[in-house]
């Protein structure tokens, strides 16, 4: 059951009252999109911060999205018997980020540029604007990604006497303007204006860093230009040679990356953000954990737990005559659950599912279980560790754009010869190394289960020793997707885009997916969200029907604006 979320104590001020969207009623909405007053007496900086913080409140999004649509499709994990004969098909709840990005972020952004107008010295803070606008693409790509049309230049305008009813761009136009937009900001952020005010403390990602800010903008331009490789190959190539031309903008370690690291209140124990609320148990899956495992993969530990044969465990089993005398803790803790549903109720499999019992007294028996669940500190830093009993006090970190991604992404455009110069296998193995590093940051940050830190050694090692691992020319691009997915695992909407845009990974490829089967029929990848149509009672009607019936021209729409297998413009078949 859904938990009512309340604001974190770390959003402070007063505006924040105006972004509580799930109690705020129509009117306040109205009055918050129209009535510029409400702005008077905020600093552009204390906007920022509420937008970098609003960023990160979505815990339904991560509730519903992550852990029970999109992680499960993506096969990072199950549930507990297993993924049922509709998981593909159910998306109740799903696509909280149009909603956050038209009520709490992209909203908010836009005020920036609003508040900075308003000052004497307003031209002191053109590196500000510039910052939250590439903040602003950021989010209103992940939003457009699975919902095509949107709008955006007419958007936010309301209240500073523009449009109520913005017309919808088109997701190739988008696409356009987020390019040029992430271009003029690099271009100001470069200029070493000295007389620019900046952020400070109050960018809670980068410091007011604007080299920071220009290596993340240059990022994000690779990122969406990627989505271009089926559609504008070409305008692909511009870009990637553009961005790649000049080292000096690139993140060049996982020091640079981009991403929001946060207390444990931030994503609190019995919140939405808790993914063992409700006695809830998500189990590590089988495809990565048989990789990660026969590889020696250090990111094994980092997000999947071991199981619960630890020796207090087998010890009991064994005194209760449950396991044979002088049974041991195995050599192998981490074990995955089935991803196909048919593969979960097997006969031959029901196995792996049915936990020892430990008798802790006449009364309560405790389970013991064969599979490893996620490392749920990830996610919830403040839980308590079952095996110490003792309560998390970790921190929490969100990966927006990273090193690791960068690099997966130069190999690939030099693999597929879109890029012509550089090393395919320099850049791999730079990703995976720093992808392995990176988790072990992460995964110490947020003090895991049993963790054990990564060295650089560990990662040099794995790249090295692995056939699966190090670069194959022959299976160059089925290792950098293989890899880069493993590398999403806290992106799972990035590990979705990846399958839409190479179709890896698959049944064959290095992380070898399980074919998806319920009662024997194949089930097939949805690709977008639901599109709902409006009441004719909606203000916008007529824009958004338009955009609709623009969008269904595409052969690859569906068939219908409810059918999650069809297709946005960027993913072309």
């Amino acid at each position: 059951m859904k938990i009512l979320s309340n604001k974190k104590s770390m959003i402070v001020l007063a505006v924040v009252g105006a972004l509580s969207w799930s109690s705020c009623s129509k009117e306040l909405y109205t009055k918050y999109n129209t009535d510029p007053a409400i702005l008077y007496g905020i600093e552009p900086e204390q906007q920022f911060t509420n937008a970098c913080i609003a960023m990160f409140d979505a815990d339904y999004e991560y509730f519903y999205d992550y852990y029970r649509i999109m992680m499960p499709w993506m096969q990072y994990h199950t549930p507990v018997a297993g993924n049922g004969k509709t998981f593909m098909s159910e998306v109740g709840n799903f696509n909280q980020r149009r909603n956050y990005f038209y009520t709490r972020t992209g909203n908010v952004l836009s005020d920036v540029a609003y508040l900075a107008g308003l000052k004497a010295d307003a031209a002191k803070y053109k590196n500000q604007i510039a910052i939250a606008d590439i903040l602003k693409v950021y989010y209103a790509f992940y939003t457009t990604e699975i919902n095509g049309s949107m709008p955006y230049k007419e958007a936010f305008q309301a209240r500073y006497n523009g449009t109520l009813t913005p017309v919808y761009d088109t997701q190739e136009q988008l696409f356009n303007t987020f390019d040029e937009s992430l271009k003029a900001s690099i271009a100001t952020l470069k200029a070493g204006d000295a007389t620019q005010i900046s952020y400070g403390n109050a960018d809670l990602y980068y410091k007011g860093e604007t080299a920071k800010w220009v290596k993340a903008a240059n990022a994000l331009r690779v990122r969406i230009a990627m989505r271009l490789m089926k559609r504008n190959p070409e305008k692909l190539r511009t870009i990637a040679t553009e961005v790649f031309a000049n080292e000096a903008d690139l993140f060049a370690s996982n020091a640079d990356n981009l991403q929001f690291i946060t207390g444990l209140q931030h994503t609190g124990v019995g919140s939405n953000w808790d993914m063992t609320g409700n006695g809830g148990i998500w189990r590590a899956s089988k495809p990565i954990v048989d990789l990660m495992w026969e590889t020696n993969d250090p990111r094994l530990r980092m997000i999947y737990q071991t199981n619960e044969y630890y020796k207090t465990n087998v010890d009991s089993l064994v005194s209760q005559k449950k396991l044979p005398a002088g049974s041991t803790v195995p050599a192998r803790r981490y074990f995955g659950s089935f991803t196909s549903p048919d593969a979960a109720v097997a006969p031959a499999n029901v196995r792996w599912y049915n936990r020892a019992q430990i008798q802790m007294s006449p009364t309560t028996i405790a389970l013991v279980d064969t599979l490893s669940e996620v490392q749920y500190r990830l996610f919830t830093p403040g839980l308590t560790d079952p095996r110490t009993n003792t309560a998390g006090d970790g921190k929490v970190t969100f990966p927006m754009l990273t090193y690791s991604e960068l690099n997966f992404h130069r190999a690939e455009l030099i693999a597929r010869g879109i890029l012509t110069t550089g090393s395919a296998a320099t850049y791999y193995k730079a990703a995976v190394v720093a992808s392995v590093l990176y988790y072990s940051e992460i995964a110490g940050t947020a003090k895991v289960y049993e963790y054990a830190a990564a060295t650089a050694t560990d990662a040099d090692n794995y790249y090295e020793n692995n056939p699966k691992v190090k670069y194959d020319p022959a299976k160059a691009l089925d290792q950098i997707a293989s890899q880069e997915y493993l590398h999403y695992f806290k992106q799972a909407n990035e590990a979705w885009s990846l399958y839409k845009r190479t179709g890896m990974p698959n049944t064959t490829t290095t992380v070898a997916f399980e074919r998806i089967l319920a009662d024997g029929v194949e089930q097939p990848m949805p690709r977008r969200a639901l599109i709902e149509l409006p009441q004719i009672t909606n203000r916008n009607f007529a824009n958004i029907t338009a955009a609709i019936d623009d969008m269904a021209k595409d052969p690859d729409f569906g068939t219908a604006p409810n059918d999650i297998f069809g297709r946005v413009w960027w993913d072309k078949k």
